[in-house]
């Protein structure tokens, strides 16, 4: 026996007058405008195909706001001077493979440098050469080196200087950054490489 589904009356009444199928609870007559609360702020594109899909409303708290606009930056930050002593991790890596390490020498060696940098005189900015490239930018610690190897060059101190300043930055010593740049040429690759080659 067959059954013949287009003879039936639809279940879903397709009109806009509200359904009289008792499967559904009736609404009350205050119009349809009192059926669904407004949201002015939350108006979604129309869907491509009337009657299908889901509309999705997302409250305030729950919004995504863009980033808070940054101010421009203003002066430079301020770079670390702190210097990791690689020559100190060296030893204690070498005495920790020891059967025996004798730990209480490294206090003393690194109490007595300490002393020795606080003693050593700094260099002071009172020559106009060394004034004049500080004034233009330079690292004020590495003018004066580059200005006592190059006198007043002005092609090879903003070299030196923009090759040591990373350099001491690694952690090594601003005596043997000096070195091995003037050594070859204020190439910070090649000063970099004879510090690596030093150290294995």
């Amino acid at each position: 026996m067959d059954y013949d589904f287009r003879t039936e009356p639809p279940l879903y009444n397709s009109s806009s007058s509200p359904s009289s199928h008792q499967m559904y609870p009736k609404i009350a007559s205050h119009g349809h405008a009192a059926a669904r609360p407004s949201h002015p702020h939350h108006s979604s594109p129309p869907s491509s195909s009337p009657g299908l899909g889901i509309r999705v409303f997302i409250k305030p708290e729950y919004r995504i706001t863009p980033p808070p606009h940054l101010l421009p930056h203003s002066g430079d930050i301020q770079r670390s001077n702190f210097q990791f002593d690689f020559g100190l991790e060296r030893k204690v890596l070498s005495e920790a493979n020891k059967e025996k390490p004798n730990w209480s020498k490294f206090g003393m060696e690194n109490l007595q440098t300490k002393v020795m940098e606080s003693a050593s005189p700094k260099v002071s900015v009172s020559d106009p050469i060394v004034s004049k490239y500080i004034a233009m930018g330079l690292n004020r610690e590495a003018v004066p080196i580059a200005v006592a190897n190059y006198g007043d060059n002005p092609t090879k101190i903003p070299e030196f200087v923009n090759s040591y300043t990373p350099l001491r930055e690694m952690g090594f010593s601003s005596t043997a950054v000096a070195e091995a740049l003037v050594m070859y040429d204020n190439d910070t690759d090649k000063a970099l490489s004879h510090f690596l080659n030093a150290t294995s």
